[in-house]
């Protein structure tokens, strides 16, 4: 069993998100998408897709729970449906997926019945890469005083630079056996990794984020160590899942949290005691989404994430420029609904709604937004 104290990450994330209410009490349902299980590098690619981000999240309600049964009635399922799932309000891709009308009935039915979401949406491929950052920081005192921004700056520009170059970035971790880099190992991977900095590092876009890299890494070439890539397993970018569960129950700890089966994950938060100084945190629970429709209803929402999330990943702005401007009735009412359904969760309270992305990937979110505008004048 291990103790598993959460004052000091509670006061860290409040200080970190102060507008955000962590000690309300809230009941929290959960299903999950591109749940990857472990991210791996192989010698040509890694294990899994890194273009749709592993998302888990759902609904969230305050006080009584709400009569959900019209609303799984007006979706007319056969009657050898046993439970709902997001395969039986929408499919394809997620332009595809606002072609449908029972999305609409979902998303009209969350607003005006003062239901909200919640998610924690992670990129992958930008978390296998911010502990190449973080490390260089560490070995400049300069960079350590420029804060959380700054860094995320350099991350961003990382992150875009290996999606440009993600070929050679797979080749670079294999043979380094990354996240695992050997002590003799540390200056011959710096070298080779801002090698693939010279094409881009001279252009507006690139210059200043990679220069500043450039020069923290040679600094952490003197000193011959990458803190956060060593000392870790061969090949092994994420080992599992188990943090982004833990994180919603210890930050609302006064809340219930309702989980969909997932062995794997409900083995491993048994081994954990959660403990808020003397007090031990028991908030949370796995069970059958058949006997929770509420856990049903959060499987269309994460679904529906899963795939904005895989849409926003793969697209240029100019594409998703193209492709609101094509939009049908149907399609533009429900990315309004989506959006609508997403601020009004983050005015409600901030602390609903987590991100660990690149600035790249997320401000493609704004576009939408932009587009959306554009749309209703």
């Amino acid at each position: 069993m291990i103790d598993y104290e959460i004052s000091d990450l509670r006061k860290f994330t409040k200080m970190v998100v102060p507008t955000a209410n962590f000690d309300g009490a809230y009941n929290f349902y959960y299903d999950e998408t591109n749940n990857i299980k472990k991210f791996y590098v192989r010698e040509n690619d890694f294990n899994y897709t890194f273009t749709a981000n592993f998302v888990l999240g759902g609904l969230v309600n305050l006080g009584q729970k709400p009569n959900v049964q019209p609303l799984i009635d007006s979706f007319k399922l056969q009657k050898t449906a046993t439970e709902v799932k997001f395969k039986h309000i929408a499919s394809g891709q997620f332009l595809d997926c606002l072609k449908s009308e029972k999305l609409k009935l979902f998303l009209q039915f969350l607003i005006h019945n003062d239901l909200y979401i919640h998610y924690s949406s992670l990129n992958i491929l930008y978390w296998s890469l911010v502990d190449i950052v973080d490390s260089a920081i560490v070995s400049s005192e300069a960079a350590k005083q420029l804060g959380p921004q700054f860094s995320n700056h350099l991350k961003n520009d990382l992150y875009k630079l290996s999606r440009l170059q993600i070929d050679a970035v797979i080749d670079l971790f294999y043979r380094y056996e990354y996240p695992n880099i050997k002590s003799d190992s540390v200056l011959p991977f710096i070298e080779e990794l801002t090698s693939l900095f010279d094409g881009y590092i001279d252009t507006d876009e690139y210059h200043f984020g990679l220069e500043y890299l450039r020069q923290i890494l040679k600094e952490a070439k003197r000193k011959g160590s990458l803190p956060f890539i060593q000392d870790e397993d061969d090949y092994i970018l994420l080992k599992d899942l188990s943090h982004f569960y833990l994180r919603p129950i210890y930050l609302f700890k006064n809340s219930t949290h309702i989980f969909d089966n997932e062995d794997s994950i409900s083995e491993t938060l048994k081994e954990y005691k959660i403990l808020d100084g003397e007090v031990e945190i028991k908030n949370y629970a796995f069970v059958d989404s058949k006997s929770e429709q509420l856990i049903q209803l959060s499987d269309i929402f994460v679904g529906l994430m899963g795939k904005l999330t895989n849409y926003l990943n793969t697209s240029s702005r100019e594409k998703i420029d193209n492709d609101f401007q094509t939009l049908t009735a149907t399609q533009q009412a429900n990315i309004d609904l989506l959006i609508d359904v997403i601020d009004r969760s983050h005015n409600k309270n901030i602390g609903f709604l987590h991100n660990t992305d690149s600035f790249e990937e997320m401000s493609k979110m704004d576009r939408i937004r932009e587009n959306r505008k554009n749309n209703a004048l």
